[in-house]
């Protein structure tokens, strides 16, 4: 009786446990990614929690980018005007620049993304001020401050196994020692960003904080996957859920699903022309090397022929020479030339 008691209890928590787990669209692609990222609410808590702040207010910018580079690897970008809150508590402007890719090699379109922000003369501020020397009203500009996030499909190499990284304006004086940049200077905040690396292959290996849990569902990377998996309860905070709903909502959305499989199908075409092109190269590169091998075997055996020549002429003639190494009298004659 006991026994069949436990068994119950072992069956009912099984089968709960399997309605936990929800198959929703993959937030890799890019298509699902923009249309989660569109809710306000998505992006506040996102961005909110990569970036260790609480999002205000946040705006997406019509303004979107997706490139496949030439090696067929595809990175996409999206961008953010928004308010957070500062390390005081102050309200702040910042533009927040949101780039993906899931392999390596990017690094070069990452950085062209990087110096049309610096480039852009709209990345402003006004703010108006009485000026102290004439007690006038004056208006000035700053430059907003600049938030980049990357989130990777791929990790970064030997030594780098967190899921996120931070990296900030940091200065030192002379001696080392740590100089703290005022929020608001301008000069600093102008010519340099923060930075933050998600590594999404990470965020499932070694869960250890609250961001790691609403990051995994970019753990599984793999682009040929139209649904993934995910336990609707792996995280029972407000943000997760938040998150949850939004996938969910993208899962059941017939045009999201059209522009999916548009996606799915250029993915797969390019995944092909880029199979292809490396057979092709696999090919050209075993028909040079074979060609190499058969230009290094000729070339051996004119040497070796050359030097038979040469060593038969002491005490034979051309005509000899030739019929003892089965060649012509003429190869002979004008081996000897040389």
């Amino acid at each position: 009786m006991i026994f069949i008691g436990f068994y119950k209890k072992c069956y009912i928590f099984a089968k709960t446990k399997l309605k936990t787990m929800a198959h929703v669209v993959n937030p890799i692609y890019d298509t699902v990614f923009k249309y989660i990222m569109q809710d306000e609410k998505v992006a506040k808590v996102l961005i909110g929690n990569i970036l260790k702040t609480k999002v205000v207010s946040i705006q997406m910018n019509n303004n979107e980018y997706a490139a496949m580079l030439p090696d067929g690897k595809k990175v996409f970008k999206l961008d953010f005007s928004a308010t957070i809150l500062d390390k005081l508590g102050k309200q702040q402007l910042v533009h927040i620049e949101v780039q993906k890719a899931l392999e390596e090699g990017e690094i070069m379109r990452f950085r062209h993304y990087l110096g049309a922000i610096y480039m852009d003369a709209t990345k402003k501020y006004q703010e108006t001020i009485t000026n102290p020397k004439t007690n006038e009203k004056i208006t000035v500009e700053h430059p907003l401050p600049i938030h980049t996030i990357y989130i990777l499909g791929h990790e970064l190499g030997s030594g780098l196994s967190n899921s996120v990284m931070h990296g900030e304006n940091i200065f030192k004086d002379q001696d080392g020692n740590l100089i703290q940049i005022p929020e608001n200077n301008d000069y600093i905040n102008g010519l340099t960003h923060t930075v933050t690396f998600v590594i999404a292959p990470l965020t499932k290996k070694n869960v250890k904080t609250h961001l790691d849990r609403l990051l995994s569902i970019f753990s599984d990377c793999e682009p040929n996957k139209e649904e993934i998996e995910i336990d609707e309860y792996f995280d029972d905070s407000d943000d997760y859920r938040t998150l949850m709903k939004a996938l969910q909502k993208a899962s059941v959305d017939k045009q999201l699903r059209g522009n999916l499989e548009l996606e799915q199908y250029e993915w797969a075409k390019q995944t092909k022309l880029m199979k292809n092109n490396a057979e092709l190269r696999a090919q050209l590169s075993q028909q040079q090397e074979q060609l190499s091998q058969q230009q290094e075997q000729l070339f051996q055996k004119d040497a070796q022929l050359s030097a038979a020549i040469k060593a038969l002429s002491a005490t034979n003639s051309a005509e000899q020479i030739a019929k003892i190494l089965d060649v012509s009298k003429q190869q002979v004659e004008m081996i000897l030339k040389d």
